[in-house]
């Protein structure tokens, strides 16, 4: 039996990356055969154009193979079912579908299309979800695949210079795109008492003037914005103003959590989202009902206290950057296939 995994290629951003990361330790720890799919509109195929595509993709498998589907494609759920139908007309080839997100609950106004991702996602023999709670919302929707593993966690394999401790500052750092995305919480940072560091590069923004906000550069290269981050000391922040978000970050595995954890970081997350339960009982960071409450503690916390927390951090970061999340659930889908 050959296991292979698909991988879509030119696709940009944080959905690409999280494609390829799970493609490179799936071929270069587990000898996974790749299945490489091409971005691209699938309106611009005919049937038959599409049917030859799919048959193209899919020439290496034989019978008895075991295909890990990443979905989405992002090409289109019309791609992603032709794709599972026609590996379905493969003879004893069994199917693990790992769900990185669920598109119709990612935008607002799209929940209509959340059915048809369901009746794609029944067709797998094993389904990799992100969050456990993402799978009691799918089931309270229609799921029934009896075998499923949960995720939990993005790994996030950059090389960390363990020589740089980071610092215990009154300083929470958020990485995300903060000038061309609105982010009200950020423009309306009024708190003295602890910074605000952002991943923009300097300049004369008027939002953040007499604001207690720090620029620490953009990052479009992991390995220097987990560096940056470990610089900067403090914690990471993993938040959300918008409330459609707000909802789906109670279901999803975030990789913003694991890009501050890798970076050694601990981290301040709402008490709504996905994992709390696994950050307090590593001492991974705080979880928090608001913003004010996370000020209020980060203000008040001791050195001492922040240094055990850098400290428990620093181990459990070595499974993200070791790829170790990964590697497991990966392993556990395929025996969850062939031995539960």
């Amino acid at each position: 039996m050959k296991v292979h995994i698909t991988n879509v290629s030119g696709l940009a951003g944080a959905a690409g990356n999280a494609q390829q990361r799970v493609t490179d330790i799936a071929r270069r720890y587990l000898y996974v055969n790749v299945l490489g799919i091409f971005h691209y509109p699938v309106e611009s195929d005919t049937p038959e154009m599409l049917r030859t595509r799919l048959d193209g993709i899919l020439a290496a498998i034989s019978h008895g193979d075991t295909v890990i589907f990443q979905l989405p494609t992002w090409n289109d759920i019309k791609f992603d079912e032709a794709f599972a139908a026609r590996l379905g007309n493969y003879r004893g080839v069994k199917k693990i579908f790992f769900v990185h997100d669920v598109p119709p609950l990612m935008f607002e106004n799209t929940l209509g299309w959340l059915g048809r991702y369901i009746d794609l996602y029944n067709l797998a023999d094993v389904l990799i979800v992100p969050s456990r709670e993402m799978e009691e919302y799918l089931r309270s929707n229609g799921l029934k695949v009896p075998k499923i593993v949960v995720q939990r966690m993005w790994d996030f394999p950059v090389e960390i210079d363990q020589t740089i401790v980071p610092c215990f500052r009154k300083r929470i750092n958020f990485a995300a795109n903060v000038t061309s995305n609105y982010r009200p919480f950020v423009r309306e940072w009024n708190h003295d008492r602890v910074e605000l560091a952002v991943t923009a590069n300097p300049g004369d923004y008027e939002w953040a003037k007499g604001r207690n906000i720090r620029f620490l550069g953009w990052h479009n290269n992991d390995n220097l914005l987990a560096d940056a981050l470990r610089k900067s000391g403090g914690f990471g922040l993993l938040w959300q103003d918008c409330p459609w978000w707000k909802e789906y970050m109670k279901l999803n595995a975030s990789y913003k959590r694991s890009a501050c954890l890798a970076a050694g970081l601990p981290i301040i997350v709402s008490s709504s989202t996905a994992e709390t339960e696994m950050i307090l009982r590593k001492n991974l960071g705080l979880v928090v009902d608001s913003l004010d409450e996370a000020v209020d503690r980060v203000a008040s916390m001791e050195e001492g206290q922040y240094r055990k927390m850098v400290e428990d951090v620093g181990k459990f970061a070595q499974l993200i950057q070791g790829g170790y999340f990964t590697k497991k659930l990966l392993i556990d889908s395929v025996f969850r296939l062939l031995y539960d």
